[in-house]
């Protein structure tokens, strides 16, 4: 059942032989390229003039490899690069610097597989809570709204781990889906998603900041999977710092608990997502959206969310949103049209409006 937008991929690669420690290794490399146009409007005096149109960017190239090691155990091993619109970055968490800060950190990855379980370095590869898929599988990303000054407080990846530099084992049960424990020994816990901090190779002329984060670790427990019942996706993720350096009020924390299942023509979906920051504000949000596949190659969605924070002074942040998907082989057109009221969870921020639209294609 086509509810969803899927986009063609030929794959283009080479076979190489690296030496004796790889046997059968083969290279492979591809790549996407996705151009959005997007509109923002808010009616808040003091927004009015912050808002903005324009068109967005991201592209990025995959090599992978895989093959056998000399043990018996399969490997692959790859990274991205990544290119979203006007990135910049630095080596070292907070962005800022050279370019090299928005490259270093995407889809980077060894896997080391036994069976059924793989034990998995790296970062921004591990399965991780994004949601999307199953609140919004006909339109573009997240739910979380935007205005031209201000954030929506819907979380979006439910301050995962998955984006940091750590180790995790992924085991998968047939039938029943994957779980996976990740762990990551220096996060950065500043935005919605986590930053890690990450060294150079060897460590030559590094210091302190390369390396460390302000929590001293955090780890991640999660299930993706449809416990074997045809048409149910779940997924279901817990994140937990440990310790941290400073005198912070609480520990970060995350959860989402997400699901969908597809009958027919009908897709239903549900979110459930809980953060706790280091002021110990908690922010809970709920979403449902259901999508219409009324033919093989064009879906149409709505969604409902609300968010709500135990900070001071807010009032829930409510979000509607109506979907669209087109598939044209190689080309995807999907697009959104969101409506927020108490953008933020502030009464006074106002209510905002957007409209995205976005070509997509794959190589």
């Amino acid at each position: 059942m086509n509810n969803k937008m899927l986009r063609t991929t030929a794959l283009v690669g080479s076979l190489f032989v690296l030496g004796t420690s790889v046997s059968n290794a083969q290279t492979t490399i591809t790549g996407q390229l996705d151009l959005s146009y997007r509109a923002v409007s808010n009616d808040a005096a003091d927004q009015k003039i912050k808002n903005f149109r324009g068109f967005g960017k991201e592209s990025q190239i995959n090599i992978s490899n895989k093959g056998k090691l000399t043990n018996g155990m399969d490997y692959t091993a790859g990274f991205s690069l990544e290119f979203d619109g006007n990135d910049t970055g630095s080596t070292t968490a907070g962005g800022g610097g050279d370019l090299s800060g928005a490259l270093n950190g995407e889809n980077v990855y060894i896997d080391l597989t036994s069976g059924n379980t793989t034990f998995t370095f790296g970062s921004d590869h591990i399965q991780n809570p994004d949601s999307h898929a199953h609140i919004n599988p006909a339109g573009v990303g997240y739910i979380t709204s935007y205005t031209a000054g201000v954030a929506g407080i819907y979380p979006t990846g439910a301050n995962s781990i998955y984006g940091a530099y750590g180790a995790g084992i992924v085991q998968t049960v047939p039938g029943f889906g994957k779980l996976s424990v990740n762990y990551v020994p220096n996060p950065t816990f500043g935005t919605s998603n986590i930053a890690g901090t990450v060294g150079p190779e060897i460590g030559n002329a590094a210091t302190l900041s390369h390396y460390d984060g302000v929590a001293e670790s955090a780890y991640e427990i999660g299930f993706v999977g449809d416990f074997g019942v045809k048409g149910l996706s779940v997924l279901a993720f817990r994140t937990e710092e440990t310790d941290r350096q400073d005198a912070a009020t609480a520990k970060t924390k995350g959860h989402r608990i997400g699901a969908s299942y597809n009958f027919g023509q009908v897709t239903v979906g549900v979110d459930k997502v809980e953060t706790t920051s280091t002021a110990n504000v908690e922010i809970d949000g709920k979403a449902a959206s259901i999508t219409f596949a009324a033919t093989k190659d064009f879906s149409i969605g709505a969604t409902y969310g609300k968010a709500d924070s135990s900070a001071a002074s807010t009032v829930d942040e409510k979000i509607k949103l109506i979907s669209l998907g087109y598939n044209l082989g190689p080309v995807a057109v999907n697009a959104t049209v969101r409506d927020v009221e108490n953008i933020a969870g502030v009464a006074s921020n106002g209510d905002s409006r957007d409209a995205i639209v976005r070509l997509s294609t794959k190589f």
